[in-house]
């Protein structure tokens, strides 16, 4: 991790803009300043997610794991955030963050391991392998840097929630039927996203894949990686 933040410093303070297409950066800044909102968001997501396991009781280790990766989101903000001000030449920071409603339905054992198996089984390990292979293919070397970052969080974030939902299904063993039905749901919509191109520039060189890819590679994710995943947890 060190080695990489310190690649990520390195390569913003070397980064020239002259050598790139001024369109490209600027939509390449506003790639990262809609990816930095999103991290930013997933800082609260975090914080709730440890209030929804103390209001279940769950094992201390749990709740270490939650507010760990919500310092790493915290990181991956500050990373996208510092991307998004390189490529556009000027200071790209968060605004306020809706908090209202935030702590409804907070307290049933189902609802979190449902949630958790959505938004951390399926949507952190797509995540994670989405920011390795966009990593892979990025040539611009402070946004390779902050993948490489952040892809090693979100597998982390993703061993977290089946750790979770493996201890909400112990604790009550009625829900795994359900928890296996959601997955199933779930994964087809998170692999058929309607997501479209609205741009001919390929900015893939700046860690940004073009949807038609995002999805090709969700589906691979989807057959090689999550269902074999499922198998083991939900037998």
């Amino acid at each position: 991790m060190t080695d990489w933040l310190s690649a990520f410093e390195e390569s913003l303070a070397a980064f020239e803009p002259a050598g790139h297409d001024r369109s490209a950066l600027g939509l390449a800044a506003a790639g990262w300043a809609e990816r930095a909102r999103d991290e930013h968001a997933s800082i609260a997501a975090f914080d709730r997610f440890s209030l929804e396991l103390l209001a279940v009781a769950a094992p201390p280790e749990l709740l270490e794991g939650a507010h760990v990766a919500a310092l790493d989101e915290i990181r991956h903000s500050r990373l996208a955030f510092a991307l998004a001000s390189t490529y556009a030449g000027a200071p790209i920071g968060p605004g306020p963050l809706d908090v209202d409603r935030a702590l409804e339905h907070v307290g049933s054992l189902a609802q979190l391991a449902e949630a958790t198996l959505v938004e951390g089984c399926i949507g952190e390990s797509l995540a994670a392998i989405e920011a390795e292979w966009a990593a892979e293919a990025a040539t611009e070397p402070a946004a390779r840097a902050a993948l490489q970052i952040i892809s090693a969080d979100e597998a982390r974030h993703a061993e977290l929630a089946w750790a979770t939902v493996r201890w909400a299904s112990a604790e009550d063993p009625a829900l795994t039927e359900r928890l296996s039905a959601v997955f199933e749901e779930q994964l087809a919509r998170a692999v058929a996203f309607a997501e479209t191109d609205c741009s001919s520039v390929d900015l893939t060189a700046f860690g940004l894949l073009r949807p038609v890819r995002r999805m090709a590679l969700r589906r691979a994710a989807a057959r090689d990686i999550l269902e074999p995943a499922a198998r083991v947890a939900f037998g």
